[in-house]
């Protein structure tokens, strides 16, 4: 007696899925990389290093900006706040809670909303921060508590 199983539909759903999130997921593995013994993500998009798990510290924003300043990570000093044009390139729109592209190697980032170091143009008293609860860039006022997240190197990114 022959004991075939008969193939449902919903199990070329799940295969699909399955497959999908394993694309998704290979994805991300080569856009990032964990360098710096761990301690940086480097975003082989665009050449950023970002820290792996930025601080629980949440902090006005000219303290914020030089915590990065000061920071040490990795073995290595010289880290930064990014720049708001930095920080929207991690943002996957389609991703929420955290905004990020799916398989990121990323700790310490849901619901967060993260500082950048670029002050509003005409309003001195606001900044430029991105909620990744939602992928969101928005302005507050820089005497409010964020969270910084720290990037390592040059802006690459105008």
């Amino acid at each position: 007696m022959s004991h075939r199983r008969r193939v449902q539909p919903w199990m070329g759903i799940m295969v699909g899925v399955a497959l999908l999130s394993a694309h998704e997921a290979d994805s991300a593995a080569e856009r990032f990389a964990l360098v710096l013994d761990g301690a940086g993500v480097k975003d082989n998009q665009t050449g950023l290093i970002w820290e792996q798990a930025p601080d629980l510290e949440h902090d006005v924003w000219s303290r914020s900006v030089e915590r990065c300043r000061t920071k040490a990570a990795g073995g290595k000093t010289g880290w930064r706040a990014p720049t708001i044009q930095e920080m929207k390139t991690l943002i996957d729109p389609a991703q929420k809670d955290p905004a990020l592209p799916k398989g990121h190697p990323f700790a310490n980032i849901k619901s967060a909303i993260f500082w950048t170091a670029t002050p509003h143009p005409t309003d001195d008293i606001v900044a430029w921060q991105v909620s990744f609860f939602s992928g969101e860039p928005v302005t507050d006022q820089k005497s409010g508590t964020r969270r910084m997240w720290c990037v390592w190197g040059e802006p690459t990114i105008k």
